[in-house]
């Protein structure tokens, strides 16, 4: 029996979300692709994230954020679910705040690992 699911997340950006999943060294396609829903079904993803049991993890646009789709009875990633979506968090976070700096004239300087897996970052601007 499938365990077809929709997760809402706060992730906006396509290119930022494409940056983390990278970052977390996933290998993803994008052009609306289409992951299996149960026996008979498909469901349309803008992200696709492939698996080997061939049960794919998927990406959709829906009411101004994008939405995380997969089948959790076929989970085959190296992090659990709510450990996934807790690194895809931080690094959309972390590559949002890198954009905004840079926008803001800020220099990333340092990129600190905290032992407890948060990130420092210290950014600087000149004033001329």
């Amino acid at each position: 029996m499938s365990h077809f699911t929709k997760i809402q997340t706060t992730i906006q950006d396509l290119n930022l979300l494409k940056h983390a999943l990278t970052d977390l060294g996933l290998i993803w396609q994008m052009n609306s692709s289409h992951i299996k829903v149960g026996e008979n079904n498909q469901h349309k993803v803008d992200i696709l994230i492939k698996q080997d049991n061939l049960s794919h993890i998927g990406f959709t646009w829906n009411d101004n954020r994008y939405h995380l789709v997969a089948d959790l009875q076929l989970w085959e990633q190296p992090w659990s679910l709510e450990v996934f979506l807790d690194k895809l968090s931080q690094k959309y976070a972390y590559y949002s705040i890198i954009e905004e700096t840079k926008k803001q004239g800020f220099e990333k300087m340092q990129q600190i690992s905290q032992k407890d897996g948060s990130i420092k970052l210290i950014v600087q601007r000149w004033n001329y």
